[in-house]
């Protein structure tokens, strides 16, 4: 078996992506991101962390801080 070895630089340069989730709202909150002016986020809100809302997902959209 064939051993490798990493430098702690070389290994702290790798990054691991995110996992990817294609919904109908994260493909809608995807276009409406392209259609945003630069700086402007959107966030697809899960309705676990949106307590006392009924169970259904929500798009937010975040404007700069500036």
């Amino acid at each position: 078996m064939t051993g490798f070895e990493f430098d702690a630089c070389e290994a702290s340069a790798v990054r691991v992506a995110p996992a990817v989730v294609s919904t109908p709202l994260h493909r809608h909150a995807g276009r409406l991101q392209e259609a945003l002016p630069p700086g402007w986020r959107v966030e697809v809100v899960d309705a676990r962390i949106r307590p006392g809302r009924d169970d259904t997902a929500a798009l937010r959209v975040l404007m700069p801080d500036e």
